[in-house]
């Protein structure tokens, strides 16, 4: 998609955004932790799916609830190097569960300029720069005792550039009453994204995080099995800056 395609796509998103925006609150059309998202991309016309791909038009939408301290997720990706990693992972640094400690989960953020310590082993990122892997090192007592799972810098490239090349920043209010849930989307800010080389300094600098959501089924026929939430890069969106370039639709992009 050319530059003359995405400004005209930014162009008809920010006209479809200010219908929105005139309706005031609008009423929740979805659940969840991302239903206000979700009830944004359901007013713009697009159909629910998991894809890879930016939300609109060549554009990714992220919303965020204004005076919440969240982190932003950039986007899902588990270990690309081997099948069973996430398994792997659980035995090695899984914690008790505070419900069933019988059970292990593992659900942290994971840093690349500062351990993550998990009783007597720790975890860390670590950009190899020689092998082109971003590597998740444990530590045990100080010592790395595993560097084997990673993620690749073209699995990661590709990843980032084709779901966050352009982005769409959407604050937003929520209002609760009467068990009803209304939103009312605050401003829209496009934005390009920078380097690849950029978003690895930031994984170094610890602006980058990886959140792991390893639990386990709860109830039924398969309780206490794995239950993968999902791996996701994330930003605080105070940072966005860092990774991204706000664009002006009258100048272009």
């Amino acid at each position: 998609m050319n530059n003359e395609e995405i400004l005209k796509n930014m162009k008809k998103m920010e006209i479809e955004f200010y219908k929105i925006q005139s309706k005031n609150w609008i009423l929740n059309k979805s659940n969840g932790t991302g239903s206000a998202g979700r009830t944004l991309e359901i007013l713009l016309g697009k159909a629910a799916d998991n894809a890879i791909l930016p939300d609109y038009l060549g554009i990714e939408i992220k919303t965020q609830m204004i005076h919440t301290h969240y982190r932003m997720s950039l986007f899902s990706m588990a270990f690309d190097n081997k099948p069973l990693e996430m398994q792997r992972l659980l035995r090695i640094c899984g914690y008790p569960d505070r419900v069933h400690p019988e059970i292990k989960v593992f659900q942290v953020s994971v840093s690349g300029n500062r351990l993550k310590k998990l009783g007597f082993r720790a975890c860390k990122l670590y950009v190899d720069y020689p092998s082109q892997v971003v590597r998740l090192l444990i530590f045990e007592f100080g010592k790395i005792v595993d560097k084997s799972m990673s993620w690749s810098f073209d699995e990661l490239k590709s990843r980032l550039e084709h779901k966050l090349k352009y982005l769409a920043f959407i604050p937003c209010k929520k209002w609760v009453i009467n068990e009803k849930c209304y939103f009312k989307y605050l401003s829209l800010t496009f934005y390009q994204l920078k380097t690849f080389d950029i978003f690895l300094r930031l994984i170094e600098q610890g602006i980058i995080t990886v959140v792991f959501k390893l639990g386990y089924y709860k109830s039924g026929e398969n309780f206490g099995q794995l239950y993968d939430h999902g791996t996701t890069f994330e930003i605080d969106s105070s940072n966005l800056l860092n990774l991204f370039e706000p664009i002006f639709l009258n100048q272009g992009v």
